[in-house]
Parts: C-alpha cells; sequence; structure tokens
C-alpha cells in the first residue's frame, strides 16, 4: 500500500510539472517577471539564458514591458527587449 501510494504521488508531480509554462530569457541583460497565481505575486528575476518553469495551474505574467501575459501552462514563453513571444 505504501509503495501505491508513493508511485501515485510522483505522477502527479511529475504531471503538474508536464502542465507548466517555461520562461527563457533570449535577451542580453537580466529581467525580472511579476507572476501573479492563485492569489500569490512572486517576482521572478531571469539571468540572460536563463530559463525558469513557472504557472503550474495558470497564471499572470507581468512583462518588463508592462504587458501582462496570461498562461494557462504548457506554454513556451521567449522574452526578448522585454516583449514575449509564446510558442
Amino acid at each position: 500500500m505504501k509503495r501505491l501510494l508513493t508511485g501515485a504521488l510522483l505522477l502527479l508531480s511529475v504531471a503538474g510539472v508536464a502542465h507548466a509554462a517555461s520562461v527563457t530569457n533570449a535577451g542580453d541583460t537580466a529581467v525580472v517577471l511579476t507572476v501573479v497565481e492563485g492569489g500569490s505575486r512572486v517576482q521572478v528575476a531571469l539571468d540572460p539564458g536563463a530559463t525558469e518553469t513557472i504557472c503550474t495551474g495558470g497564471c499572470f505574467v507581468t512583462l518588463p514591458n508592462g504587458d501582462r501575459l496570461p498562461l494557462s501552462g504548457g506554454e513556451t514563453v521567449e522574452i526578448s527587449n522585454g516583449s514575449a513571444v509564446v510558442k
């Protein structure tokens, strides 16, 4: 029973990451994003070339240029010059 519960928890944790959004800073300078998810607001700093996984349950991201981007999870976002391209 303990093995079954451990396996189920592992499967759920992997499934949650699979639906998260991936954000990459393709620019030459560090950027700071404001991520609002489930009523929580956090600042995410990305150095040039860095990638971060965010938004496992949907969120809004405020970009360096002030645009607000809704994400549901699973998107790949590339930030360059303060703007985003969603793939």
